[in-house]
């Protein structure tokens, strides 16, 4: 009942919530809450994954080019790639709107990466529209992210 007489003292407030619940279920808010989670779960798993090699040997997506440059072995480099993408997810879950464009980064340089080591033209294109999706992110964030 404190609720009703703050709004009705303060319409203008009353007016902002209202359109706040309303934006809330806008298709484009919706969309940014799926890319949201997912670019916070995603990375995070397959950061993880990197140690564990549930999913997949993440070491054979290592461009022979790069393991030849590498000071050291492609399973350690891909541990630190792991920890990198886990960090990315805590960013992304914090900051979606600057961890959006660090995911898309990442991914991109995923993509020539895998552009290398012919076979996997296939998860590079994927991996391009995975970063379009981390770019979406980043702009959807600027309009909904409450922080």
């Amino acid at each position: 009942m404190a609720q009703d007489s703050a709004a009705a003292s303060h319409p203008q407030s009353a007016a902002a919530h209202t359109r706040a619940n309303v934006r809330a279920h806008t298709p484009a808010y919706q969309a940014y809450q799926i890319l949201h989670v997912a670019f916070t779960i995603a990375p995070l798993l397959a950061g993880a994954d990197k140690f564990f090699h549930f999913m997949v040997n993440w070491d054979q997506y290592l461009s022979p080019l790069a393991v030849r440059v590498l000071p050291v072995s492609a399973h350690t480099f891909m541990r630190a790639v792991g920890v990198v993408e886990i960090i990315a997810a805590l960013i992304v879950a914090v900051a979606p709107a600057v961890g959006g464009w660090i995911v898309g980064l990442w991914l991109c340089g995923i993509v020539l990466n895998l552009l290398s080591i012919p076979g996997y033209f296939d998860i590079a294109l994927r991996d391009v529209g995975l970063a379009l999706g981390a770019f979406a992110l980043a702009r959807l964030a600027t309009e909904f992210d409450r922080r």
